[in-house]
């Protein structure tokens, strides 16, 4: 029956609902107001009565007069108690104002239920009706309390709705700040992103201009020759590396080791050539199985013994030599050219807008756009109690 219960309720905006907030708000405000003011008012009149029924209770007599002595000071002791307790109620009793005023009367009314629950129960069953009268008296000053309480809960209630509407504002608010950060970021991506993509075809351009596509040659068959002239070094030792090592190993010798492991920084750095002292020695060794070589590299090795002259490394050496310094130089020499110092300003602009790019990309990344689903949602449940439905 939901749905029939739903009958009764009224659709409102969330405008409409802030004008119907404002005016509960003003009402409930002055209702306030007017009970604080009636219970000020009324509060001596009542005290009085309250102080009316306690002489009462003070001087009642005993329902029965021929209990034992006993009973009799154990009544008068309970009533004393009561009396005592209820008195200081009285003087400490206020009409609350807010609700830190409530928090505490409350507390005060709690304290003096439990201090007097006992000698009150006692009291009942010896003095009835004055007792009764007692917590008519004081029950006309909690009366006045309840209203305020219960006016003071409504204000309350709307108070949660205030602040629900006001977390909608905010979100709003921050939602439309981040999307235009938002905009504004993507519009700075952009930006960078054409930049990049400029400069990425202006590069491809000057990737066809002569001059740097004669530098490029320049450095590819420098580099080529370098490259040739270490292969023709390393490819003469790698058929001896085997036989090397373990050559080495069998007569101790680390520097005609370091041909086996780096053939060729230790053959430029051997200007003795060394090495040829070993020439013989190492080939009998070969031969005569003392290596214990694989057939196959067996004759690898033989064959690469007999290109060991002082004329063949000699030759190898100087023309690894003269291929890096011509790179070196080529190098050297292409830095200071305009059109590599060009080139270079592409590169790092391109690199520096990449880095731009993906630094501001990780800052989009990490923007959050809030959503109000949730404190909207609340907001319905709230708006319910008073058959209210939202519509948004």
């Amino acid at each position: 029956m939901e749905w029939f219960r739903k009958l009764f309720f009224k659709k409102k905006s969330l405008e409409e609902v802030r004008g119907w907030l404002n005016e509960e708000q003003e009402k409930l405000e002055k209702e306030q107001q007017e009970a604080i003011k009636a219970g000020q008012q009324a509060l001596p009149e009542l005290l009085i009565g309250v102080k009316q029924a306690v002489f009462k209770l003070e001087k009642a007599e005993l329902r029965n007069p021929n209990i034992p002595e006993r009973a009799k000071h154990f009544m008068q002791g309970n009533r004393e108690q009561f009396i005592r307790l209820t008195s200081k109620f009285v003087e400490n009793i206020f009409i609350p104002k807010d609700s830190t005023d409530i928090s505490q009367i409350d507390l005060l009314f709690h304290q003096y239920a439990q201090n007097v629950a006992r000698p009150a129960a006692i009291l009942t069953e010896f003095i009835g009706d004055e007792v009764k009268e007692l917590r008519g008296a004081m029950a006309s000053i909690e009366e006045k309390i309840v209203n305020i309480k219960k006016i003071q809960a409504q204000k309350e209630e709307m108070q949660k709705i205030t602040n629900l509407i006001q977390k909608i504002d905010d979100t709003k608010n921050e939602k439309e700040t981040i999307e235009k950060q938002q905009a504004e970021f993507q519009t700075q991506l952009q930006q960078l992103i054409n930049k990049r993509d400029t400069l990425k075809k202006e590069k491809e351009e000057f990737n066809k201009r002569p001059e740097y596509v004669q530098v490029k040659e320049d450095i590819i068959t420098s580099a080529k020759e370098r490259q040739e002239a270490e292969q023709d070094i390393t490819g003469l030792f790698l058929a001896l590396s085997d036989a090397i090592k373990k050559y080495a190993h069998k007569i101790k010798n680390e520097k005609i080791a370091k041909y086996a492991e780096n053939p060729l920084q230790t053959l430029i750095k051997d200007y003795s050539l060394a090495i040829l002292k070993h020439k013989d020695d190492l080939a009998k060794a070969i031969t005569g199985g003392e290596l214990e070589l694989k057939p196959e590299k067996t004759q690898k090795a033989l064959d690469a013994i007999k290109q060991l002259t002082k004329e063949r490394l000699s030759t190898m050496i100087h023309r690894y030599a003269k291929a890096k310094k011509r790179e070196a130089d080529i190098q050297g020499d292409v830095a200071e050219r305009p059109i590599m110092k060009e080139y270079t300003q592409y590169a790092e602009d391109i690199k520096r807008a990449n880095t731009d790019i993906e630094q501001l990309e990780k800052t989009i990344a990490k923007l959050t756009i809030p959503s109000d689903i949730e404190i909207k949602e609340e907001l319905k449940q709230e708006l319910q109690k008073f058959k209210i439905i939202l519509t948004l």
